[in-house]
């Protein structure tokens, strides 16, 4: 959805171009209005724009002067001008500013539509392009160690001897001291025919990826066969994860982190096989075999991506009832914050659904112990949002067995109800808490001239796109709006308490221009600032 501003002093040709742009099928979000150019800086600095119209003929700020602030400012924003004026000086002289496109007064709508069109186009292509050259330049194929692939992949499909692994260890320049081994096997999922080069662009990023998120763990990710990526971690002693269950805890969690990277970063789905841990090199190649069956599961639960090896000795009972597809559906609609009063109900059809895999007899329940740890994993992944309340929901302290399949039914009830709570409140706090920093900072910046919604957005660690949507959300106007309000009401008081002239109030309350404030003044109160004055 794209923000387009108009910038023109004659306001009924700012409003019959603001509607026509609004009801047109060019994916615009929103249409804003500026009568001259100071009024539009005011808007390209705490606005996201993608797209500029502008006349050239306004007083205070010309449309020349204003491209020339644009281009210093934000020369990656498009300009087209609609102008009165088909004087070639005139035209060229936007050209040589940036302009795409120099339209004469009275423009034709179909033309404007064609342009506009165009011009939001060619700037989506143009991110895309940057985004393309970005990861090609990063990921460059001179960057393979071919070598080292070759030797890791033999590691991990045949069992050397003990002598050998010195020499292994010479040549891929690292050692893999363990003891105690796991193997993730990534399978990258696309439908598209790419060339063997994109294939391999996409391969070495998501090995660069992994790596980056497993920095601070000791791992090893490299390229295999097809599209597969295949990464080994060790452990130097077994008593790091204490136990089975938490182990496959934080195995899990880990593989889910893998997953919303790569979907993020290179918007591609995948699918993790995870191996138990074993102990010794040797063991390799079977930590390997299995992560690649566990892989496999992917054709019964087709909405589930991580998979770890020994969750699946599981009942064909277990299969028919697709928790796993029916756990990603509770999850994803606990994440979007609902009341208990809302989600209430659906819990309960979800315990009703897969009623039958709490009468397995397993004594470890390990098909709703996994159910927790992916709803767990969804709070971890969360965790910048609902702060540290997610520990209360840790599964290995939430669930103790062993315990009847009553009392797990009503336990599992209880652990997701409390998480679509913590996740509720979590959610209103955290917006809550940002626009009120946000708030604060603008109460004390207002009166810098320079001010723009970048500068906002950096204090409070969001988005200029985010913020200003959570800002209308919760104020009820926007970040311009508020802005504004807080200048006129500084002016005003100044005019009615002090004898500062006009510039001076003008300057103090953060306008470039006594004209423009001015202008604003009396659009904002009805009357101009020496008639409040008296």
């Amino acid at each position: 959805m794209y923000t387009v501003l108009v910038v023109d002093d004659e306001a009924i040709v700012c409003q019959g171009i603001k509607e026509f742009l609004e009801s047109s099928d060019l994916n615009i979000s929103q249409v804003l209005t500026a009568w001259n150019g100071y009024e539009a800086l005011d808007y390209l600095r705490m606005e996201a724009v993608d797209l500029v119209l502008t006349d050239i003929q306004m007083d205070g700020m010309n449309g020349i002067e204003l491209m020339e602030s644009i281009l210093s400012e934000k020369p990656e924003i498009p300009v087209v001008v609609i102008s009165a004026y088909d004087a070639f000086e005139y035209a060229q002289r936007c050209i040589r500013l940036g302009a795409r496109d120099y339209l004469i007064k009275p423009v034709q709508l179909q033309q404007l539509t064609e342009v506009v069109g165009r011009e939001l186009s060619e700037r989506d292509k143009k991110f895309k392009l940057l985004m393309e050259d970005s990861l090609k330049a990063k990921f460059s194929m001179m960057g393979m160690t071919s070598l080292r692939t070759y030797i890791l992949n033999e590691m991990i499909t045949v069992s050397f001897e003990a002598t050998d692994y010195p020499y292994i260890f010479e040549q891929i320049d690292l050692a893999l001291m363990g003891p105690y081994y796991s193997v993730f096997v990534i399978d990258l999922l696309w439908k598209e025919n790419y060339s063997l080069r994109d294939r391999n662009l996409f391969k070495y990023a998501t090995v660069n990826i992994i790596e980056e998120l497993l920095r601070d763990w000791s791992a090893l990710a490299f390229c295999g066969q097809g599209n597969r990526i295949v990464t080994i971690l060790q452990f130097s002693d077994k008593e790091e994860v204490n136990s089975r269950m938490e182990a496959m805890t934080r195995l899990n969690l880990l593989g889910r982190k893998i997953i919303d990277s790569i979907k993020q970063y290179l918007h591609k789905d995948s699918v993790v096989g995870i191996s138990p841990l074993r102990l010794g090199l040797d063991e390799l190649p079977l930590c390997h075999r299995e992560a690649s069956d566990a892989i496999k599961w992917h054709g019964v639960y087709q909405n589930h991506n991580v998979f770890y090896a020994e969750d699946f000795s599981i009942k064909q009972d277990q299969i028919e009832v697709d928790w796993s597809g029916k756990t990603e559906r509770i999850i994803e609609r606990i994440k979007m914050g609902k009341t208990n009063q809302d989600v209430q109900q659906l819990i309960d059809q979800f315990i009703e659904e897969i009623t039958t895999i709490f009468d397995s007899g397993d004594s470890t329940a390990g098909i709703p112990l996994s159910i927790a740890y992916r709803v767990y994993a969804m709070l971890l992944n969360m965790k910048e949002t609902v702060g540290e309340r997610y520990r209360e929901l840790d599964p290995l302290v939430f669930f103790q067995f062993p315990m009847s399949t009553l009392e797990l039914k009503k336990r599992m009830s209880r652990y997701l109800l409390e998480a679509a709570e913590v996740i509720h409140k979590s959610l209103i706090d955290h917006d809550q808490a940002m626009v009120q920093q946000a708030i604060y900072y603008i109460r004390n910046h207002y009166h810098h001239k320079g001010l723009k919604i970048q500068n906002v957005a950096d204090h409070v660690h969001l988005s200029p796109n985010y913020l200003s949507y959570l800002f209308k959300l919760i104020v009820g106007e926007t970040v311009w709006e508020f802005v504004t309000r807080l200048r006129m009401e500084e002016a005003k008081h100044l005019l009615m308490h002090t004898t500062k002239k006009r510039y001076e109030i003008a300057d103090e309350v953060g306008y470039e221009s006594p004209e423009h404030f001015t202008r604003v003044f009396k659009r904002y109160y009805g009357e101009s600032p020496n008639m409040v004055r008296g």
